[in-house]
């Protein structure tokens, strides 16, 4: 195997496992839903995927963002982190799955009041 291969899976895993509580992992391929970071907001700014859907976040603003995505507790308050922090540089995007049916903030850690909301159904 060739040495970008081990490089990408060793990103890969890494990243998975940084993911924390053991309720998103990355991925690839297959069908995402699409949440676009433009004009410091994401959009939409609300949607319902099923548990495990591929989500891509993509970065169309000329700058970069960092999200973080946290699973929300039922009194609102902010409870495990989904995804950590991915910085987004201009025109890049990354992709996850939330495996846990809840709510989830989808926040931009360097752009105050840009966040998202995203609810797992079964």
């Amino acid at each position: 195997m060739s040495r970008r291969y081990h490089l990408m899976l060793a990103v890969t895993l890494g990243l998975a496992s940084a993911m924390g509580a053991g309720l998103a992992h990355a991925t690839s391929g297959g069908k995402a839903t699409v949440v676009v970071e433009r004009d410091i907001a994401y959009q939409p700014d609300e949607q319902t995927v099923h548990v495990g859907q591929a989500i891509r976040v993509e970065n169309r603003d000329p700058f970069e963002h960092k999200t973080r995505v946290t699973r929300l507790k039922p009194d609102g308050s902010l409870g495990p982190m989904a995804v950590a922090a991915h910085l987004d540089k201009p025109g890049t995007s990354f992709t996850f799955t939330l495996d846990e049916p809840g709510t989830y903030e989808v926040r931009c850690l360097l752009h105050d009041g840009m966040a998202a909301v995203i609810k797992v159904v079964k």
